[in-house]
């Protein structure tokens, strides 16, 4: 008996959560957290991606005007 109640305890406790969980709207906060987190994740990486963009810029013109200088 107590093996049988678990068993069933064990398949319907996660889905009556569930319900809880989006019944109470807390499904919809969770996704505007994930949402708010992964757009300071892609703002943070634009911002990355510009220092490095521009420092290999200028060090790559750096490299270029050295360059011209030896040349000549």
């Amino acid at each position: 008996v107590f093996l049988v109640i678990g068993i069933v305890g064990y398949f319907t406790i996660p889905t009556v959560s569930g319900w809880i969980i989006q019944a109470g709207g807390m499904g919809s906060y969770n996704r505007s957290i994930n949402n708010m987190a992964s757009l300071a994740g892609k703002r943070a990486a634009g911002a990355a991606g510009a220092v490095a963009g521009n420092a290999a810029g200028r060090a790559g013109h750096l490299i270029k005007s050295a360059y011209q200088r030896m040349k000549s």
